[in-house]
Parts: structure tokens; C-alpha cells; sequence
């Protein structure tokens, strides 16, 4: 996740049909008293290569706990799918999961994962929106591991202030039709992408899709109007080009980094691909929040938890192990190595990091008012309610005020079969 890493984000990927490989899964290997043994981290595909040598840090420091990587599919419906199959047969055969954040209220009211010390994965040092994201109904059932919000993208040979409303930006659009380029590009096609660019409009309006516990709807509202209508009116204008309606995260981004958009609403690894050489926006870009009604908008809140399993048959080690994964040694390979975001507040300001990342600062700012999406045990029925509503509204094949009350309807009736 932007790219689930999906602006859900985040790069993970194909499988590994790597199961047939563990040498130590988490319901073997001699459980002892206190819990303590080999555990397995089942996650989606690490793109960077990077994982190994983090884990490989672990396993030396812990010789008779050592912890054995399982990557899963590129796909994060799959790897949901994985992760929901093995906790419903009660295996533990993962211990430690790599969860989306919008997963982790799922998994934690069907009982398939262990509570969390919050003084030991969530103290005053991590974001409290990633906190949050790992938290249902009051206790922890996730360590934030990394996290993300999306960055506005803009031409800063072009626009040398990047605007901070909604009305600064539809004026800078006319500097992109004088070039001869979209303004505004997202992702809007109908998939998770637009759950999260559709929350990001109708929160910055002040809306909301469910109520913070997710047992009642709130989507029928001025404020959420208000934010659907800003994209509709977009798209009718033509400052959102008619293409994005089949933009993803890569589409999008490629619009920007080959000088065809002016604005890039993505995640922050859209960074380094404008800063290669080769980009045609390279030097010539900046980052700023999204710009919202009055000022600032809100952005929605991606990233992992780390959750472990309620079978785990080692679950003290596990626990260890995520919390060693938030530690600052580990949170500073993923920033550098990875090139991921961490859920430490301290390193956004990092003089080490920031030079290898200029974009965390900013980052660093909008995550301090990013929102999670929904929570929900049934955050898939509520999100595909979601990009479905939107989508017509967004094609103009509904009225704003007839798909705010369509997609009440489907909210009412998503959460009801929770």
C-alpha cells in the first residue's frame, strides 16, 4: 500500500513456494515451558533483498530461537488468503505475520492473534497513527513494524509553491495546460488504491466511512459529499485526466516520472524512481503534504504490523522477535536498506537518513495526521463497498449525493455481516 504497498502499500511479493522448504515451523522444533524456540516470519516478497540479512542479525544474537523467513505472494489478497487459511486450521505454522495494517482488526476479533505489551511495541517513541493501526478495541495485537502515507509529487520547476488547498491546486492546473500535461494524477481505478485516495478527500473534508470502533456508519454526511464531489469535479474539469480511472500505483507514478503530470498524489517510494537518472522530472520535482479544503488535507495511514499468531507454539520468542524488529538497529536497516519508512518519530529528523531520504521530514508531517482507513473485522466487504460507490460517482455515472447513499447502504450491510 499507492501501492500496497498498494499506496496499501508496499512492494511485497511472489511467491515462494517456500513452505516446502521450512526447516522450522512454529508448531515443531520442542516447545518449552515458557515458550521460547524457532519461529517462522511469513511475509510477502522482500523486493529488496534486504530481509534476510536483517533476520540474519537475529539468529546470531539468538542461536536457539532462530527464525526462519517465509515469503509469500506478490499479491496481498493473497497473502491474506495464506495468512486466513492457516489461522483458521489453528496450525501456527506461521508465528510471526506480516500484516496489513487494515488486517490487523480482522484478525484480532476472530481470536487468531496474541495481544501485545503496549509499553514494549508501543510506546511514546513510535507514531501514534501506527499505534493506532494495531490497536482494537483497546489492546495492541500488532507491533507497528513500517509505515507510510502518501506525499504530493510536484514540478518544482513549475510551480515553485506547492499548493496546500484544493483550490490553490485546481489554479496551478492551468500552468499544466499551458505544458500540455495532466494536472492531477492518483490512483482512481477500482481497487484498494481508490479506498485510500477516496478516504484521503473525504476525511481532509472532515467526513468519515465508519465511526473510530466501526460499529456505525458515518458516510452520509455534508463533509463526505463534500470530498467525493472535490474528485468528481476534478475529473469533469479535466485537471484528473480520464485515464486515471485506470491508474494504480505504477501507472501513476509513471505519468509523473516521465513528464506527462505535474501533481503525483503516491507513496514515497515514487522518490526514487524521480530521482534516477533517466527520470524526466529528476531535479526538477519536490514533495509536499496533500493539500486539502483550507489547508493540508489528511492522508490515509499504510503499512505493517507484525502480529503473531495465537498458535504460535514459541509465542514468547515471537513476541521478542517483534519487538526486536521495532528496535532502532532494525528500524534503521529498514529506512537505509530498504528504503521503507519506520514507525520511530526519531528517526525522521535523522541527519544520516535524512540525507540518504530528504523526503522523510515532510513524510514525517503527514503521518503525524494521517488517519487508518476503517476498522473493521470486515474491511474487505467495507472497501470494496467502497471503490464500487466511488468509482460510478467518479465516472459520472451517479449523482454524488445518489452514491453517498448507495455506499451507506452497502456500509450498513458490510459491517452488519461482520
Amino acid at each position: 500500500m499507492r501501492r500496497r504497498l498498494t499506496r496499501l502499500g508496499m512492494g511485497l511479493a511472489a511467491v515462494a513456494a517456500a513452505a516446502t522448504t521450512l526447516t522450522a515451523c512454529g508448531t515443531g522444533g520442542g516447545t518449552t515451558g515458557n515458550g521460547t524456540g524457532p519461529i517462522t516470519f511469513a511475509s510477502g516478497k522482500d523486493l529488496t533483498g534486504a530481509m534476510p540479512q536483517l533476520l540474519a542479525e537475529w539468529n546470531k544474537l539468538h542461536p536457539d530461537q532462530k527464525v526462519t523467513f517465509i515469503e509469500l505472494s506478490a499479491s496481498p489478497d493473497d497473502q491474506r488468503n495464506s495468512f486466513v487459511q492457516d489461522l483458521q486450521a489453528r496450525s501456527g505454522k506461521y508465528d510471526v505475520m506480516w500484516d496489513d495494517v487494515v488486517w490487523t482488526s480482522e484478525f484480532a476479533a476472530h481470536g487468531w492473534l496474541e495481544p501485545l505489551d503496549k509499553a514494549q511495541v508501543g510506546g511514546p517513541g513510535v507514531l501514534p497513527a501506527a499505534v493506532d493501526t494495531a490497536t482494537y478495541q483497546g489492546k495492541m495485537y500488532g507491533a507497528p513494524f513500517m509505515t507510510n502515507s502518501a506525499l504530493l509529487y510536484y514540478r518544482s520547476d513549475l510551480v515553485p509553491k506547492p499548493p496546500t488547498t484544493w483550490a490553490e491546486l485546481q489554479s496551478d492546473c492551468a500552468i499544466a495546460k499551458a505544458h500540455d500535461m495532466a494536472c492531477y494524477v492518483g490512483q482512481f481505478a477500482q481497487y484498494e488504491g481508490l479506498t485510500v485516495n477516496a478516504a484521503e478527500a473525504i476525511t481532509s473534508a472532515g467526513g468519515s466511512f465508519l465511526s473510530p470502533d466501526g460499529s456505525k456508519v458515518t458516510v452520509d454526511s455534508p463533509q463526505a459529499r463534500a470530498g467525493l464531489q472535490h474528485l468528481v469535479d476534478m475529473f469533469r474539469s479535466g485537471n484528473i485526466p480520464a485515464a486515471a480511472l485506470t491508474y494504480q500505483e505504477q501507472e501513476s507514478a509513471n505519468a509523473f516520472v516521465s513528464g506527462k503530470a505535474m501533481f503525483l498524489a503516491n507513496w514515497p517510494y515514487v522518490y526514487t524512481a524521480a530521482s534516477a537518472a533517466g527520470s524526466a522530472v529528476q531535479g526538477k520535482f519536490g514533495v509536499a503534504q496533500l493539500p486539502g479544503p483550507s489547508g493540508p488535507g489528511v492522508a490515509s495511514l499504510g503499512g505493517i504490523d507484525l502480529g503473531v499468531s495465537a498458535f504460535s507454539q514459541h509465542k514468547q520468542t515471537a513476541k521478542d522477535f517483534v519487538a526486536w524488529m521495532q528496535s532502532e538497529s532494525s528500524q534503521r536497516v529498514l529506512v537505509k536498506v530498504m528504503n521503507q519508512a519506520s514507525v520511530l518519530t526519531k528517526l525522521y529528523t535523522d541527519p544520516d537518513l535524512t540525507k540518504a531520504s530528504p523526503y522523510l521530514p515532510t513524510l514525517q508531517k503527514a503521518e503525524l495526521t494521517a488517519v487508518p482507513r476503517p476498522k473493521t473485522p470486515n474491511y474487505n466487504a467495507v472497501s470494496l463497498a467502497i471503490q464500487k460507490n466511488v468509482y460510478a460517482a467518479l465516472q459520472g455515472k451517479v449523482s454524488v449525493d445518489a452514491a453517498v447513499k448507495q455506499l451507506a447502504a452497502d456500509l450498513q450491510q458490510a459491517i452488519s455481516a461482520a
